[in-house]
């Protein structure tokens, strides 16, 4: 990424009270991160700390036994750390009482899609999301370093001592650094802080102050500096989302966009859990997550075109990803993230599953064709005056 790019996206990232870091990846390209100011980062113990998107018990255990084992000395900054072994954290943890496939699936799927390890075969170390971590919280984590499990010999596989190999998280200098901050601007910060780290929509009485147009407003500008943009539920409540052109940017690089399988068992789920229930007339909401149907493991591997370890894989993925959450253990309904959709993603989302649930219907053959490009002949084209060239359409 271009430099004068990576300083606009800093400048940008920083009205929010974000941070853009570029971090070096163990001899591969060099990553983006962002990440959140000291000021601004969203801490532990406050009132709405409840409704934050947070890990597991076993799997805040396992983090913890990862940071430990990379980060031996709490002097020294916890990235890019030391390797270490994923069957001596395994250990730990069992012993520590922790159920052993628990703990699996979070080493191997929910700490690795947070980003938060990164692994080499059975070598592990700190992921890129550890470099993002604001100094406040690295502070606090300092502290009780202690507290965190250890290893009973402290052993790594590469060592107590930091190597040469790895390279630090360097920040991308902000090039329009905000001066003289007011109270207003820090409450801004605050509460996109607080709506872009939402777990679900938050309930309009926690953010009384968007209440007020003129501070929305703000709060809405400043989130569209970052592609981003302030969502309002039917029953009032706020979440955060992209606006549909950065959307599109991003889906036309490939960044953040699932695969096949993925796709394929996001719509099952879908299928099973909405469409299936609204069309029996026991889904009459009309949020993805306004009905609490549930759809299990055996009903979505009786798609034979799919096997049941690619479907249990992608299910780990697509709830890292928080489009695809548990109910119960084994229950699976659709996720939170669904609610970031805004109206007219949510509309095309629903076009699909009828493309996909009958696409030799009336509907669907009415999508295609109101999703097809214009054609229209040339000398009707040219009836326009030549807007279309000067991109006035």
């Amino acid at each position: 990424m271009a430099e004068p790019v990576l300083g606009q996206a800093a400048t940008a990232a920083g009205a929010s009270g974000r941070r853009v870091l570029r971090v070096g990846d163990m001899g591969t390209d060099d990553l983006v991160v962002l990440g959140w100011d000291a000021e601004t980062a969203p801490v532990a113990g406050i009132p709405m700390a409840g409704w934050r998107v947070g890990l597991a018990p076993v799997a805040t255990l396992a983090w913890a036994a990862c940071l430990r084992a990379a980060w031996p000395r709490p002097e020294l900054q916890p990235f890019p750390g030391v390797p270490f072994r994923r069957a001596d954290v395994m250990s730990l943890c069992a012993g520590l009482g922790a159920d052993e496939d628990t703990v699996k699936r979070a080493v191997d799927g929910v700490l690795q899609e947070a980003h938060f390890v990164v692994a080499h075969g059975d070598v592990l170390r700190l992921g890129p999301a550890v470099a993002a971590l604001p100094a406040v919280v690295v502070e606090g984590l300092r502290r009780g370093h202690h507290l965190l499990p250890a290893l009973g010999a402290e052993e790594s596989a590469g060592g107590q001592e930091r190597g040469a190999e790895g390279v630090p998280a360097l920040e991308v200098g902000d090039g329009d650094p905000l001066v003289g901050e007011t109270v207003d601007e820090h409450l801004i910060r605050s509460v996109i802080a607080t709506l872009e780290t939402a777990r679900v929509p938050l309930p309009r009485a926690n953010l009384p102050m968007l209440a007020d147009p003129a501070l929305r407003a703000r709060v809405e500008a400043t989130l569209g500096r970052c592609g981003r943009q302030l969502l309002q539920t039917e029953e009032g409540n706020w979440i955060t989302g992209f606006l549909n052109p950065v959307t599109d940017a991003l889906v036309a690089e490939g960044v953040g966009t699932l695969g096949d399988v993925e796709r394929a068992v996001l719509a099952l789920v879908l299928l099973h859990t909405v469409a299936l229930p609204r069309a029996q007339g026991r889904h009459r909401h009309s949020r993805w997550t306004g009905e609490s149907h549930t759809v299990t493991l055996a009903v979505l591997a009786s798609n034979r075109k799919i096997t049941k370890t690619a479907i249990s894989a992608a299910l780990r993925r697509l709830k890292g990803a928080g489009l695809v959450a548990e109910k119960t253990a084994g229950r699976y309904l659709p996720g939170p993230a669904l609610d970031r959709l805004t109206a007219e993603r949510s509309n095309l989302l629903w076009e699909d599953l009828v493309l996909v649930g009958r696409p030799d219907g009336h509907l669907a053959a009415a999508i295609r064709r109101r999703r097809q490009p214009d054609v229209r002949p040339a000398r009707e084209a040219d009836t326009s005056g030549g807007r279309a060239e000067r991109g006035t359409v």
